[in-house]
């Protein structure tokens, strides 16, 4: 049976995970308060629901609904146990919008659209299967429109070697011997709503097949973990950065396909292991801004104390997407303990842009963060925004240029 103690348990486990193995790079970069530059409407966007969030948005050639979205997460019960015939845990759903601000509408089912926000209409598109990398949690999407068809990029869990996970049934704690296993995994689409999930992961870590987490609950796996992916499509081939437990804290890695999407051995991986592409920059999100690349994550920049809220979206740029300068850190709305997980969507007005940040809202309730009436789900997806000049990308393009 699983009981709520075991969903509070494997949350509060990863935030504590996140927290406790990294020492913080470049603090006056990541402490930096860059608030002010952003606005915040106070819409919330998409609610109703248990627990989602990582709203991911796209613009297609659409004259209905040129906004694509996907998110993740808990609809109406925890690890979705109200979908009739659902045995996974997170799963991942589509939206639509006429505006990147919205009405935004889910799916529901065939071509039926919900957009009342009565969350026990929505049905997942991607999710979980029988299989020892895909078994658990489908989940942070990330899609990008090229060559005619969606490409999607997610993390996916499974229960590993053994076939056991604790945090899934309790009672298999003493056979659970591996954790479970964290991986990229891909999907195709012609619509954004149908998608062919691949039969292979794209981007995983060998040596985490099998091997016990280096953490007092057994799910770290040092070097692995890979999740979280961000995708684009440039010059001809695909662009991947994800994150994964480094020994300074969770970093960031990327990886290159010039070939076949659904070909894991097309995919090459340029920067991990020893030698990330940034340090402590867990949940990345990337996009174009003229000739710069904007990341965002929310590592903590205020220490261990409170895992939670202690995390902090982060705005870092780079030319090439392996050289990365932090620019600072965006501090949560007052009236929400904390927000994580930003994606970002850009729109080019004039010549300067608009950058679109996609959060979620967390509940909370006790002080510390780490105590087990801190309600760690999220009620709200909303949005800010800010104005990137192309005087300011000018400016960051010639400091990057300068950096060694």
């Amino acid at each position: 049976m699983r009981t709520k103690t075991t969903f509070v348990a494997t949350a509060l486990m990863l935030a504590l995970c996140c927290v406790s193995i990294a020492q913080m790079p470049h603090p006056e970069d990541f402490n930096r308060d860059i608030t002010a530059q952003w606005q915040r409407n106070g819409k919330t966007l998409i609610t109703n629901f248990n627990n989602m969030y990582n709203l991911h948005v796209i613009k297609v050639k659409d004259k209905s609904y040129p906004y694509r979205g996907w998110f993740f997460g808990w609809a109406t019960a925890d690890l979705n146990r109200s979908i009739p015939g659902y045995t996974g845990g997170d799963a991942i759903f589509a939206a639509r919008a006429k505006t990147p601000d919205g009405p935004w509408e889910i799916w529901s089912h065939d071509n039926v659209w919900d957009g009342s926000m009565t969350a026990s209409l929505w049905r997942p598109c991607v999710y979980a299967r029988n299989l020892f990398w895909d078994s658990w949690h489908n989940g942070d999407p990330s899609v990008v429109f090229a060559k005619g068809k969606y490409y999607m990029v997610y993390t996916s869990t499974g229960y590993d070697k053994d076939g056991y996970y604790k945090f899934s049934n309790p009672a298999d704690a003493d056979k659970d011997i591996d954790g479970a296993y964290c991986c990229v995994a891909g999907a195709v689409s012609a619509d954004g709503v149908n998608w062919k999930q691949m039969d292979a992961p794209l981007m995983t870590y060998a040596k985490e097949y099998g091997a016990l987490g280096v953490d007092p609950l057994g799910e770290a796996c040092l070097m692995g973990m890979y999740a979280r992916p961000s995708i684009m499509f440039e010059n001809g081939k695909f662009r991947l950065w994800f994150d994964y437990f480094y020994t300074k804290g969770i970093s960031m890695g990327y990886a290159e396909c010039k070939g076949e999407f659904t070909d894991p051995k097309q995919w090459k991986l340029i920067a991990a292991d020893e030698n990330p592409a940034l340090i402590w920059f867990p949940n990345p999100d990337m996009v174009r801004v003229g000739k710069l690349l904007f990341a965002y994550g929310d590592p903590s920049v205020e220490g261990i104390q409170d895992p939670w809220r202690g995390r902090k979206f982060t705005e870092a740029v780079s030319i090439d997407g392996l050289k990365w300068k932090v620019l600072g850190h965006i501090n949560s709305e007052p009236e929400a303990p904390a927000v994580h997980v930003p994606e970002a969507y850009v729109e080019k007005v004039g010549k300067n842009y608009t950058i679109y940040l996609y959060y979620a809202t967390q509940i909370g309730g006790a002080a510390d963060g780490a105590s087990p009436e801190y309600n760690y789900r999220y009620d709200k997806i909303r949005v800010m925004r800010r104005t990137i000049t192309s005087a300011e990308i000018d400016k960051l393009y010639n400091e990057l240029k300068k950096m060694k």
